[in-house]
């Protein structure tokens, strides 16, 4: 009889096509395993346009990026759509993560990386600014930035720095960042203001002394020279407070 080397093993024609057999049903069924893992590129696919949905993005202003998944990580193909969401806290600009759930029979969760980019027209500095610089036009410009690092904290397009004063030094090509100026003070403790006081209609004016500095808009507290009362309220240019008596 005819004999074939299998493996140093010496086997007949009968038990080498039981062997053969038996390796394809293996193969067979490690596909069929593999059919019914969750795709990875559909799981990255449907968070981005979760993302892309949720937060309104237009291509134009913003980029979403989700980090591959491993490839060891082996998922139950899930019979219900996938439930995708915000972790509480995640914030949803620059680097965030997102949770992916399937709740079916075999239920599973994950939590995948993404990093969401957001682009804006925000003031840039033009040159180098010393503490103590009142801002003028030729300090600042609009420029298109990424602002997912500098979240709430620069200035926006409809937000002119100009006039305020720099608080410390300044590199060109900085954005703004409102911790980085301050308004100018139009009075300092001790100044006389005038005081407008409305009630019912009437208006009222007198003099106080300044309790404290004090901005354009800030709400400060003075004392009337002739009655020696205590006000409160807004400071607005021309060191005039408006009171609500």
């Amino acid at each position: 009889m005819r004999t074939f080397t299998f493996r140093n093993c010496r086997l007949n024609i009968p038990c080498a096509t039981l062997l053969i057999g038996m390796s394809l049903t293996s193969v067979a069924s490690a596909t069929s395993n593999l059919e019914n893992m969750q795709d990875h590129q559909q799981i990255i696919d449907q968070t981005v346009a979760f993302i892309e949905q949720d937060l309104q993005i237009d291509p134009a202003d913003a980029t979403v990026s989700v980090k591959s998944l491993d490839r060891r990580l082996r998922l139950h193909q899930c019979s219900q759509p996938l439930q995708i969401f915000w972790p509480p806290g995640a914030q949803k600009i620059g680097h965030t993560s997102i949770g992916i759930r399937c709740q079916d029979y075999k239920p599973w969760k994950i939590f995948i990386g993404a990093h969401i980019q957001k682009f804006t027209d925000v003031w840039v500095t033009t040159t180098t600014i010393g503490r103590g610089t009142i801002l003028e036009d030729r300090h600042v410009r609009l420029e298109r930035r990424d602002i997912s690092k500098s979240i709430r904290h620069y200035f926006s397009s409809e937000q002119s720095p100009v006039g305020l004063i720099a608080k410390r030094p300044l590199r060109a090509g900085d954005t703004l960042q409102m911790s980085a100026v301050a308004k100018q003070k139009l009075v300092k403790r001790g100044d006389r203001v005038h005081v407008i006081g409305r009630k019912n209609g009437l208006e009222i004016r007198t003099v106080a002394t300044a309790l404290s500095d004090g901005a354009d808009g800030d709400r400060i507290r003075v004392r009337s020279l002739t009655t020696k009362k205590e006000l409160e309220g807004i400071l607005r240019q021309n060191s005039t407070v408006y009171v609500n008596i």
